[in-house]
């Protein structure tokens, strides 16, 4: 993994700044997600293991085709992680709750994402940050997870670290033909951080994936990232 992007985006056709972002992961063993690797992909193994992320955070200053979307909004998604056959290194996204319904219908629509209209909520209070999230639309309804933090000292990412952070596209099936979204971002201004407290009200088990076995072994943060993204390409099957 590095740092930095392979290549960088000269038309964006999205900008946004991702803050208040929180990172939490497990380690699973690879035969357990195999099946949700999208086609084209496989998942990405590191040390023997893939991992499960659930990052929360609140994006900010989104503009879609340089025109500035209205208002800021929480957003909260489950992840796992993917390499192609061309060794793009990605996201695939599981679940993606978030608080605005023209942005979820939009994203739904033109990149097949697995957005759903929930109550996402966010508070930053002293060193403690906290998100929570509740289905609508489409459902279970209800469903979600919440957890809080403590942000600690600034620190120097690992290699560890760079593999659930430093991704530098998604992949997703896009009616039947799978795509790899790029995007790029400063590296992330990571910080250590506590969990103090943790509750899924089902969210994993709605996005198809086994329960941990325990609490997650990695927990970050970071104040802020600029991002863009570019033009989707096709992978090959």
């Amino acid at each position: 993994m590095t740092r930095a992007p392979r290549d960088g985006i000269r038309l964006p056709t999205t900008t946004q700044v991702w803050r208040d972002v929180v990172f939490l992961h497990w380690p699973y063993d690879p035969a357990e997600l195999a099946h949700l690797a999208p086609p084209g992909t496989r998942l990405d193994v590191r040390d023997g293991v893939t991992w499960l992320g659930v990052v929360g955070l609140r994006m900010t200053k989104v503009r879609i085709g340089g025109v500035p979307y209205r208002g800021d909004f929480n957003e909260l998604n489950v992840r796992i992680y993917t390499v192609d056959d061309d060794g793009r290194r990605g996201t695939v996204f599981l679940a993606m709750e978030a608080e605005r319904l023209p942005f979820v219908v939009g994203a739904r629509t033109a990149l097949r994402l697995p957005y759903t209209w929930s109550h996402v909520g966010r508070r930053h209070v002293g060193d403690t940050v906290a998100h929570a999230t509740r289905r609508r639309l489409p459902g279970p309804a209800g469903v979600g997870i919440r957890f809080t933090v403590r942000i600690g000292a600034p620190r120097e990412a690992t290699p560890a670290d760079d593999f659930v952070t430093a991704r530098w596209g998604l992949h997703t099936p896009w009616y039947g033909a799978p795509l790899y979204l790029p995007f790029v971002h400063e590296p992330w201004p990571l910080h250590s951080a506590e969990l103090l407290d943790l509750r899924d009200e089902g969210l994993l088990a709605a996005a198809g994936v086994p329960a941990p076995g325990g609490p997650p072994t990695s927990v970050l943060y970071a104040p802020h990232a600029h991002a863009r993204s570019g033009l989707p390409k096709h992978t090959r099957r």
